[in-house]
């Protein structure tokens, strides 16, 4: 085959694997791959090429470049400085151009989207997390804010300098971006999509699977939350509301656990009331996942972090109602009652819409009925390529791209 046309740059921190925005990053390429020749380059664990279907897949073992000083660092503050040869490979090749999907580590956004523009290489850049990294406001401590701020923010902010086109997931983070320095015709809005697994229905005998493995009960309903288990998205929240229901409930709690005894400390730290069971259930596959939000009552999804969340995108096409806080673009998601949004951080609001909608069948009908059409006509990858090849045609010199074979 001939070079790629462009490169996708998936870059992640060491816990960033699975999020998201690779999720994400892998999913957009795979259907723009089916359309146009591109490869997609990411920070991993370990240096691999695959295929998946027409996508080239080309994992970078991640680095860093300082030496002894590396081991003294402690873990978060290593990660501003990881990096990959991914750069060195890209200037060998010259594609015509550059999509960077994830802004972290900044410190190697900034240099592949520097160094890449003064080879004479387009850049384009995808949003996810830029909600995250630009507005550090859940609680860090001020040394933390400061560091956020100088191995983060700013170098992602420097770099928008040299980004051709920014795909935008919402609507209002364009003004963020415009604040942010960025001219406005840069801006383009692409939505996230979702991971065609999911909009195919669970078979029965995954569902009981997971009722068996995991010990829950469809005697009462089920109130999913799945995502990390950090600070800022939200899982105190969580635990607080079973504490306080007034009727029977199971509480599932998806995601990796921080530690084994995280589940003990959760319970000792804010019990359960008498009548909610809380379930933790670790890392979960596709198919588990599947499987637990056809057979949960409601997504709580308190995150005080997010941009444009696939959790919520999946949970609307299986039509599993979603309670969130308005956070990055969680509010475009939801527009049109396809869910409940709340003011970041009102709990009373947060607690009594999951009243509301436990005791009110007719509204999550509506709510599943509004949310399945508002994904499907807005959120789907083939969408998001065909919207993504476009730009690359505008801001690429190459005919080519214009007649994608």
């Amino acid at each position: 085959m001939d070079k790629p046309k462009a490169i996708v740059v998936n870059l992640s921190t060491s816990g960033s694997r699975l999020g998201g925005g690779a999720v994400a990053a892998e999913w957009h390429s795979r259907f723009m791959a089916a359309k146009l020749p591109l490869e997609l380059w990411r920070m991993w664990d370990k240096n691999e090429e695959f295929y998946l279907d027409k996508l080239k897949i080309k994992n970078y073992t991640i680095r860093t470049k300082l030496g002894a000083v590396d081991k003294l660092l402690p873990k978060k503050l290593r990660a501003f400085f990881l990096d990959s040869t991914i750069l060195e490979d890209i200037l060998d090749i010259r594609p015509n151009i550059v999509h960077l999907q994830n802004p972290l580590p900044g410190l190697a956004f900034e240099k592949i989207a520097r160094k890449s523009s003064e080879a004479g290489i387009k850049i384009v850049a995808s949003t996810h997390g830029f909600f995250e990294v630009m507005n550090p406001n859940y609680g860090l401590p001020a040394y933390q804010k400061w560091a956020w701020q100088k191995g983060i923010t700013q170098p992602i902010t420097r770099a928008l300098n040299y980004v051709d086109a920014i795909l935008s997931g919402y609507p209002n983070e364009k003004q963020m971006l415009i604040e942010r320095g960025v001219p406005e015709h840069k801006i383009h809005l692409v939505p996230n999509g979702i991971n065609p697994f999911f909009l195919a229905p669970p078979s029965q005998e995954e569902c009981n699977t997971v009722l068996e493995k995991f010990s829950i009960s469809q005697e009462k309903p089920i109130l999913l939350f799945i995502g990390n288990h950090t600070g800022n998205k939200g899982l105190d929240t969580v635990i607080k509301v079973a504490s306080c229901l007034s009727q029977p409930a199971t509480v599932v709690i998806g995601g990796k656990l921080l530690s084994p005894d995280e589940p003990l400390q959760w319970r000792q730290k804010i019990p359960p009331a008498n009548n909610v069971d809380v379930i933790f259930t670790d890392f979960l596959t596709l198919s588990e996942q599947r499987a637990i939000y056809n057979l949960s009552t409601i997504l709580l999804f308190p995150s005080l972090a997010d941009t444009l969340p696939l959790t919520i995108l999946e949970a609307m096409a299986i039509g599993l109602p979603v309670i969130a806080y308005d956070t990055g673009g969680i509010s475009y998601q939801l527009e049109n009652n396809s869910g409940i949004v709340v003011k970041q951080k009102d709990f009373d609001k947060f607690y009594d819409a999951v009243e509301l909608l436990l005791n009110n069948r007719d509204i999550r009908e509506e709510i599943i009925i509004n949310a399945k059409k508002r994904q499907s006509e807005l959120f789907s990858w083939e969408i998001a390529a065909d919207l993504t090849l476009e730009i690359y045609d505008k801001i690429s010199a190459y005919s080519a791209f214009s007649k994608l074979q």
